[in-house]
């Protein structure tokens, strides 16, 4: 789920008609879905990591990896003021590599227990 998504799924509420009581709320909802996106990614990184994949859930992982990269590296800017952003940043790096280091691992194990499949 893209942050931004998740901002408009929560934002849904009416915001306060003061533009300081504005401000603060934006800036709660932005901590709040990065938050929130921060536990997601992390749940998902350890179901993940704690599966033996198949050939057939290849493409499945190579699927989250790209939209991992695409929805939260590319969309989420860093600011020295929100510093919860640069977390979630980091932490899609570690497990977007974590992952490719996974499907480069099944896939020579799959080529070593299988060596005649494509003959």
């Amino acid at each position: 789920m893209r942050p931004s998504s998740l901002g408009q799924y929560l934002g849904s509420k009416l915001l306060p008609p003061c533009q300081e009581q504005q401000t603060k709320a934006s800036i709660e909802l932005d901590h709040k879905v990065c938050y929130l996106c921060h536990s997601l990614l992390s749940l998902a990184g350890v179901v993940v990591s704690s599966q033996d994949f198949t050939p057939d859930q290849w493409g499945e992982l190579q699927l989250l990896c790209m939209q991992l990269d695409r929805h939260i590296n590319n969309h989420i800017r860093e600011s020295p003021q929100a510093m919860y952003r640069t977390k979630l940043k980091d932490l899609a790096t570690q497990t977007y590599i974590r992952w490719q280091e996974l499907l480069a691992y099944c896939r020579s194990q799959a080529q070593y227990f299988s060596p005649w499949k494509d003959i």
